[in-house]
């Protein structure tokens, strides 16, 4: 059974269900695009693994202790009376805990020498975590953005922090973000084409660049999502009852959701 939504299904979004479907997305990606690019080119899943600290509260009330030292009249005491200092602990504590983050990316070598020659970012949540996370990608689509490099960014998560600069200010009105970024020659400046895409619409079909002459290949979104959806068996693992994972729909959304599932 195929996905009731048109384009990016939110209930994917589910924190359970994300990974799996992340995983499944980069190799149904890849599997695509090396029907139609070879042999002169190649696509390969890259998964590198981070590490994250989750910093949970736990809400403590916390009475400091004082204590003072005073010694017996019986014993005879040199010197002045010795006080024990109090030592107040921290006013909040907190559970730590590290969590282990699978990242997918799709790459595109030329064959004959393994040259990189498109990147396929796939947002994760921590990509789009403000903190480490967050910087971290923003220091890689910086390295991305000043090398011979074509980048192409999937945002398929309504969540989080957008990392390029582009495609927040000024702000796009979308659930869902899709660019591509062409190196260009010389001192040319690079621009960012950019398919805001809103909950209720397909997504569309991406180019992705190849070296030149070659033109650009098709990257089909909505039916790479579909197989996976069919494939992962997620027309029976997901209820669609419950409301969608954060954050809230938008209003329009919201409605608009309620007349597609009843």
């Amino acid at each position: 059974m195929a996905s009731p939504f048109p384009g990016m299904n939110p209930y994917l979004e589910e924190s359970n269900i994300w990974p799996g479907f992340h995983h499944r997305l980069a190799d149904e990606l890849a599997g695509q695009l090396n029907a139609r690019i070879g042999p002169k080119y190649y696509a390969d899943v890259e998964v590198r693994t981070v590490f994250e600290e989750v910093a949970i509260a736990v809400p403590r009330t916390i009475y400091p202790d004082v204590g003072i030292y005073e010694p017996s009249n019986l014993e005879p005491v040199p010197g002045p009376v010795a006080m024990a200092v109090a030592i107040s602990p921290a006013p909040v504590q907190r559970l730590t805990t590290v969590g282990q983050t699978r990242l997918h990316a799709v790459r595109v070598y030329l064959t004959e020498t393994d040259e990189l020659v498109t990147s396929i970012e796939i947002l994760s949540p921590s990509n789009k975590r403000v903190g480490e996370g967050l910087e971290a990608y923003r220091r890689k689509r910086a390295q991305l953005l000043l090398s011979p490099v074509h980048l192409v960014e999937i945002d398929l998560l309504r969540g989080g922090e957008r990392p390029g600069r582009e495609v927040v200010a000024p702000p796009l009105e979308a659930d869902y973000i899709l660019l591509v970024n062409r190196c260009r020659a010389g001192d040319e400046p690079r621009i960012s084409e950019i398919w805001p895409v809103a909950l209720n619409e397909p997504l569309p079909v991406l180019p992705v660049p190849l070296l030149p002459p070659d033109p650009d290949v098709a990257l089909e979104l909505s039916a790479a999502l579909q197989a996976v959806y069919v494939r992962a068996g997620y027309a029976w693992r997901i209820h669609y009852q419950p409301p969608v994972p954060p954050p809230e729909l938008r209003p329009e959304m919201a409605a608009w959701l309620k007349q597609l599932l009843g």
